[in-house]
């Protein structure tokens, strides 16, 4: 079943963070990781890590961290009629994206969660707000 999962975009949580254990300093703890079909996002005493898996073979990822002073806000969007997933988007300064138009603007980490896991989306909006917005 963990393969259909995985195959299916259902979040896993657990406390791996191959991708971005070699950037920690030595006292930085890992409080969360959830992993979802291949993005992961990795919650630290120290900021969050977004993991971003590219391209068909995932040989390419871009790893982003931002520190918890640059955390500014979350929300949860519930799942809609034809809409099955959860969205939950996190608020940083730094994540900088131009639109067509040319106009930069901080575009928030945002990611699904299947409608069956939205404790576990729910549980990331607990912890953002305990470890970084408090």
């Amino acid at each position: 079943m963990a393969l259909f999962d995985k195959l299916a975009g259902h979040a896993s949580v657990d406390m791996d963070a191959d991708y971005v254990s070699e950037f920690f300093f030595d006292d930085e703890k890992i409080i969360q990781s959830f992993q979802f079909l291949r993005d992961q996002i990795v919650l630290t005493n120290y900021g969050i890590y977004d993991v971003d898996v590219q391209g068909l073979s995932g040989k390419k990822v871009e790893v982003k961290f931002f520190p918890k002073k640059t955390i500014k806000t979350i929300s949860f969007e519930t799942a809609g009629t034809l809409d099955f997933d959860v969205d939950v988007k996190i608020g940083v300064d730094g994540n900088t994206t131009v639109t067509a138009e040319g106009a930069a603007y901080s575009a928030p980490l945002s990611f699904k969660v299947p409608s069956d896991q939205a404790g576990e989306a729910k549980e990331i909006v607990r912890l953002v707000k305990e470890n970084y917005l408090f």
